[in-house]
């Protein structure tokens, strides 16, 4: 006889600053049944920023009026701690994801790509590139910088997606016109 699989609570679709974050709150909700996926590693859509692109949003670990820290994933984590910069590249933020992760004992499963979520029943079925798994509610956090818009309006194939350029110095000329942002 075949058993079932296991159902999780929560599974997280990506593993970046949302997907990290909803974890820790998940685990200091005492869920324990969950899993995190992500298509590549943790952070990996930081790691590909453009080399020169920071953080407009300082990190500091406090303030006068205590506000948490903007780039913060959860209560009493900062970048400003860890990487000791205020203004982290996108490289810098991603280490400090994967060191947060990891600190926190979440359940990331990565190199892993879902191919399909379908509602059946009174659950959810996650098919993904080497399992399919069952759930009972799935929290997408997969951002949109993997998937860039390249075809948006009239003439966008004369544009370069800020997601596809490894670094500015790169570029050719010194005049640019920036649409969006």
């Amino acid at each position: 006889m075949l058993s079932q699989p296991e159902i999780f609570d929560v599974v997280v679709i990506g593993a970046g600053a949302a997907g990290v974050g909803v974890g820790i709150a998940l685990k200091h909700a005492g869920i324990e049944k969950f899993r995190i996926l992500d298509r590549y590693r943790v952070g990996e859509s930081f790691d590909r920023w453009p080399a020169e692109t920071r953080f407009i949003t300082p990190s500091f670990p406090t303030n006068s009026i205590g506000i948490l820290d903007l780039n913060s994933v959860a209560i009493g984590v900062s970048p400003a701690f860890s990487l000791e910069v205020e203004h982290p590249t996108g490289q810098e933020y991603a280490a400090h994801l994967r060191g947060v992760a990891q600190f926190f004992e979440l359940p990331v499963q990565e190199n892993t790509d879902v191919l399909c979520v379908a509602k059946v029943g009174d659950e959810f079925r996650i098919d993904t590139t080497t399992e399919t798994l069952r759930a009972k509610h799935v929290i997408w956090a997969a951002g949109e910088f993997q998937y860039p818009r390249l075809n948006g309006f009239p003439g966008s194939e004369y544009c370069i997606h800020t997601a596809t350029i490894p670094s500015y110095e790169d570029l050719q000329g010194d005049d640019f016109i920036i649409i969006g942002g």
